[in-house]
């Protein structure tokens, strides 16, 4: 049996060359906190491993005014630290849960978007907060919504030749805030059994736009535009009250497991975390 070979280049450019190459049968370790357990066990059986935690272009973490911009090898950890992402506190909250703090060490965003769990904390606040992922290929370069990007579990938009090279997030601007919230089992390292993250924009004291995403209750994580609808246009207690008491039913028939206790526990999660959105604002206006 031929053995598996192992690439550790040091550019963007070589990494796609190399994916270019391999396509389907390569294997991206980044973090490697799921990938290289699958790899371990022999679910995952590649011709090439490329390892991209050397690649100093991608661990920059900057803002260019509109947006700002995660590297895709940007670790957990650095997103904490950095000051161009503590603006967002519904990823700052999510990353926050994401493992232990050794896993936050190494694990990333990219590595989070690449898995495509239902419950993956991140990818619920990145689709609240309206990011859009950078895919590079060889020659080319394109952008998909974060909305988008999950296809099923475990399946995203990606094709075999393309690395996850950044994630967009619009500056928060004035009159904005954000939250995250998830219920687990134990503690916030723990799987969620359900997410959800808000980001919303308030005007004259109402709901101007409003950006509600949920994890742990469809195959992938959504966009739950019916729950945006309830609460567009209303104050801060009267959007809570509202999806609180009229969980919409193509929301809540997502989920084939734990259906009835989810059904329970959404519109109040949310209604949570529109408020907590409302106080991000307030606490910003604050500052």
């Amino acid at each position: 049996m031929e053995m598996t070979k192992f690439y550790s280049p040091g550019t963007v450019a070589e990494i796609l060359e190399l994916l270019d190459t391999y396509r389907e049968k390569a294997v991206v370790v980044n973090g490697g906190t799921d990938i290289v357990e699958q790899i371990a066990k022999g679910a995952v059986r590649p011709d090439a491993i490329v390892y991209i935690q050397n690649v100093q272009e991608l661990k920059k973490i900057y803002s260019d005014g509109a947006y700002v911009h995660i590297g895709g090898t940007s670790t957990y950890a650095d997103v904490l630290e950095s000051l161009e992402c503590k603006q967002f506190s519904a990823l700052h909250k999510a990353v926050s849960g994401c493992g232990t703090p050794p896993i936050r060490v190494v694990g990333t965003p990219a590595g989070n978007i690449g898995t495509a769990a239902s419950a993956a904390d991140c990818n619920v606040a990145l689709i609240a907060l309206d990011a859009d992922i950078v895919l590079a290929g060889k020659g080319f370069e394109r952008t998909v919504a974060a909305k988008d990007m999950f296809i099923s579990q475990g399946l995203t938009e990606r094709k075999p030749n393309e690395l996850i090279k950044e994630i967009l997030i619009p500056v928060v601007k004035d009159g904005s805030g954000s939250d995250f919230l998830k219920l687990a089992k134990r503690k916030a390292q723990d799987i969620a059994q359900v997410s959800v993250g808000v980001s919303l924009s308030v005007e004259n004291g109402t709901i101007k736009d409003i950006s509600i995403a949920m994890g742990a209750v469809a195959p992938t994580t959504v966009k739950t535009s019916s729950f945006e609808a309830i609460a567009l246009g209303k104050t801060a207690e009267a959007a809570a009250a509202a999806v609180r008491e009229n969980v919409p039913v193509e929301a809540s028939l997502r989920s084939p497991r734990n259906r009835a206790y989810k059904e329970a526990v959404i519109g109040v999660l949310t209604s949570r975390a529109i408020l907590g959105a409302f106080a991000d604002l307030e606490s910003r206006d604050m500052r």
